[in-house]
């Protein structure tokens, strides 16, 4: 009984200062690795540098853009061309249309053709399939956030809701151009089968 008290004694002795210099060990291999990661962070490699360079590059140049986009537009024109040259109105040579951005990143966006037919109805439950063609074909609107990339000119609108239901999630890029009070957006459109450019210009109101 001696023999095994002293052994269980002995054991419960070995095991408490075991796991006093386990926890100790792992203090140290914490303290260790904090002490590293803050190294880096405190001092970025080159590639690092570069990489934070270009961004806040890239957000200076955006705030000199973006208050030229903030408020609201009017639509001028309308125009697309296929790649043959050809030139086509799709809502219309009067087209209509309001392009809004807002300074928190969100923007929204219509185009109407004026001369879309009125349904003989106004029910618009109650209405033909050709007068909901026509009046489809006649109109697009959707809403989102934007980005802007000021070294290649572009602007992407994230789509968040749509007329066109495959637009939702999309993100469209236009090229953009501004000269005085108007701005020129244009893009890829898929019209008939046929990938079309489309350019808009756009008169900023007061």
């Amino acid at each position: 009984m001696r023999k095994s008290r002293c052994c269980w004694t002995r054991a419960g002795r070995v095991n408490s200062e075991g796991v006093v210099v386990r926890q100790s060990y792992c203090l140290l291999i914490s303290l260790v690795v904090l002490f590293a990661c803050g190294c880096a962070g405190i001092n970025p490699g080159p590639g690092d540098r570069k990489a934070d360079a270009a961004e806040e590059r890239i957000h200076s140049m955006s705030r000199e853009v973006i208050p030229k986009l903030v408020g609201s537009w009017k639509l001028i024109s309308f125009h697309s061309h296929d790649p043959s040259g050809q030139i086509a109105y799709p809502f219309g040579k009067d087209a209509q249309g309001r392009l809004i951005y807002e300074p928190n990143g969100r923007m929204a966006v219509q185009l109407m053709n004026p001369n879309r037919p009125a349904f003989a109805s106004d029910d618009p439950l109650v209405t033909s399939e050709a007068e909901v063609r026509a009046a489809f074909g006649g109109y697009t609107a959707y809403y989102g956030t934007y980005s802007v990339n000021p070294d290649d000119h572009t602007i992407v609108h994230h789509i968040e809701a749509a007329l066109l239901p495959n637009w939702v999630g999309a993100h469209q890029q236009r090229l953009f151009e501004f000269d005085g009070k108007y701005l020129t957006l244009k893009g890829p459109l898929l019209l008939g089968g046929v990938q079309w450019v489309v350019s808009l210009v756009w008169e900023h109101l007061p």
